[in-house]
């Protein structure tokens, strides 16, 4: 299980991590055996974001649990256990097939690194990447599902990463009605949201996507939904990001880090964080935890 030292459990309970949510969100739906399981067996089309925000603290759970993370670890994968179905070609999915949940785990490692490299004052070295991806197969252990998959070290884990994205990937349907969704949300309601508060907030969430989200998407991925995206755009994602990582850590506690994390602080007596504030500044040789 993991704990004080680890580098996940100091770091993966920051509320930045909800700034790159939407780009994983959508990397997941690219791939096309998660994407086809997602339109059907998902409230998706109605309720995007509630599937984000219900996926979000369980799979944290698996950091945060304590002695408790097996048991949340075996039951985040038994969510998935009757997802499957029949591919437009005729083929079969299954969720719990080790390659498509993998691409599914790749994605919150990717978020790790992807929050650090956008939105902290210094983004982690190379050997801080490979020490929360060492962790990050330790992660994947807990579900007990095949080995076979996972990329070995860091360096092979980039490699399967820039494959998945030039090669793997597309435009499933389901990843293609998420960013109609960001690009129009008024057009799709959410029944746990007001109508009149969505009629009047979601342009604002529209217009957010398309200056902070579309910011953070791999280059690859805004060409393939031809998402435009100039040097002005740029410079002002920039200008934003910079303005995050240097103005976040004088906001009050509760607003940067997460219930689950909190939680797991307080147990373990507590703040918490502090190494998080660390790992952007300096080198670690922190060992990964024991599964």
């Amino acid at each position: 299980m993991f704990g004080p030292g680890s580098l996940l459990y100091e770091s993966y309970g920051d509320r930045r991590g909800y700034l790159v949510a939407p780009v994983e969100g959508l990397l997941q739906l690219m791939y096309p055996a998660l994407g086809r399981g997602v339109e059907q067996h998902s409230a998706f089309y109605s309720e995007p974001l509630q599937r984000l925000l219900r996926s979000v603290p369980q799979i944290q759970g698996i950091i945060f649990d304590g002695t408790a993370a097996a048991e949340t670890a075996h039951r985040v994968r038994d969510f998935h256990r009757d997802i499957k179905g029949q591919m437009p070609d005729g083929s079969h999915y299954h969720a719990l097939n080790p390659e498509t949940y993998f691409w599914a785990h790749a994605t919150f490692l990717d978020a790790a690194f992807r929050v650090t490299d956008l939105y902290f004052a210094r983004p982690c070295s190379p050997e801080q990447k490979a020490a929360l991806y060492r962790e990050g197969v330790q992660w994947w252990q807990m579900y007990g599902l095949s080995d076979r998959v996972v990329p070995p070290t860091y360096q092979d884990f980039c490699e399967y990463w820039n494959h998945m994205l030039h090669n793997v990937i597309e435009p499933t349907p389901a990843a293609r009605e998420l960013v109609r969704f960001f690009r129009s949300p008024e057009t799709m309601p959410q029944p746990w949201v007001p109508n009149l508060l969505w009629r009047l907030g979601s342009p604002a969430m529209s217009q957010a996507w398309l200056r902070v989200g579309v910011g953070a998407l791999p280059p690859v991925v805004r060409e393939m939904f031809d998402i435009p995206w100039t040097r002005a755009n740029q410079a002002a994602f920039d200008i934003f990001r910079k303005t995050i990582a240097y103005t976040w850590p004088v906001l009050p506690y509760r607003l940067r880090v997460m219930p689950r994390a909190r939680a797991a602080y307080r147990r373990d007596g507590r703040l918490g964080l502090e190494t998080a504030r660390r790992l952007a500044v300096t080198p670690t040789t922190t060992n990964p935890p024991a599964a």
